[in-house]
């Protein structure tokens, strides 16, 4: 089997409602407009790549449960290929609920413990197939981190990794010397303010540039920030309608800028732009994948900009 991108992680099955008249409140019941049921958390990067035509290497981890079930039913119609994945005999609920509101999101998430050793299932998975590039969705500790990173230098393979928005995380980890393990560093700006202690971002990009090689930063409606080699370039937002439900751009935004990276060997401009537009389109609608475009519709919006 040969990928251009392997992607560790599991699934979330994400509730998600939408056109709340208020914000819930205690002993109080409001109505929603509207409710969808689709996949997260790393569904969303595995079925944005493939519709980009990305080969694309899951090796997620399902139960036996509903939830499991129902979004390994999406992977397979989107064509997504589990090869890699594997499935247990026992319950492996991770459910969120999100609730967007003036465009700021709540969320109540359950998840049940592995039921397996993730990281063992991870490495068999990448020495059962060849890649180009490993990606990560968030952060890991070093002593999880280093054994993937070997494993995908062993196939000659660069690494990406995005970041997490969790509690303390300027002192998460040991930041210099997990990002020198990593070839792409991809936060938000939030993120990048808090690991690197700065307040702008341009001075965040400095900082973390000392640490990794290229350093994307997803800005929002400033469009991201890419730092590499001493030097910031900055790409502009990609405005596709309004913004509906921001779950998920993210994740559509590093599809796009690693379609370029490593399908297209392009400039990194060239992937920012790409990772704007998947970025700018999948806010549009609600639930992480579902505006994720194909590579037709991204090639037609590289022709309305004119590129």
């Amino acid at each position: 089997m040969e990928y251009d991108v392997f992607v560790p992680g599991d699934y979330f099955f994400d509730l998600i409602y939408t056109g709340l008249p208020e914000f819930p409140m205690l002993g109080r019941e409001v109505y929603a407009q509207g409710i969808i049921a689709t996949g997260g958390a790393m569904f969303i990067t595995a079925t944005s790549l493939h519709r980009l035509g990305v080969r694309v290497g899951w090796a997620a981890c399902f139960g036996n449960d509903y939830y499991s079930q129902y979004v390994r039913g999406l992977a397979l119609a989107e064509g997504v290929d589990l090869s890699l994945a594997c499935e247990v005999d026992k319950p492996y609920r991770r459910v969120t609920t999100s609730i967007p509101f003036q465009g700021e999101r709540a969320f109540v998430t359950y998840y049940d413990p592995p039921p397996i050793d993730l990281d063992a299932h991870w490495l068999a998975a990448m020495r059962r197939c060849s890649f180009k590039h490993l990606h990560l969705g968030g952060i890991m500790s070093l002593e999880r981190l280093t054994p993937l990173v070997e494993e995908a230098r062993a196939h000659g393979a660069t690494v990406s990794m995005d970041c997490q928005d969790v509690p303390n995380l300027p002192e998460a980890c040991t930041w210099p010397r997990l990002l020198n393990l990593v070839d792409i560093f991809m936060p938000n700006a939030r993120e990048a303010l808090l690991i690197s202690g700065t307040s702008a971002v341009e001075s965040a990009l400095y900082r973390l540039m000392e640490w990794t090689k290229i350093v994307v930063v997803k800005d929002g409606a400033n469009g991201a920030w890419i730092g590499t080699e001493g030097t910031i370039i900055h790409a502009p937002a990609v405005n596709a309608g309004p913004a509906v439900d921001t779950t998920g751009a993210g994740d559509c935004f590093n599809a796009g800028f690693l379609l370029g990276y490593v399908v297209e060997h392009a400039p990194l401009e060239r992937c920012a732009r790409y990772a704007n537009i998947c970025g700018g389109l999948s806010v549009t609608q609600v639930g992480g994948a579902t505006a994720a475009p194909t590579r037709a519709e991204l090639d037609a919006w590289l022709a309305r900009l004119g590129d």
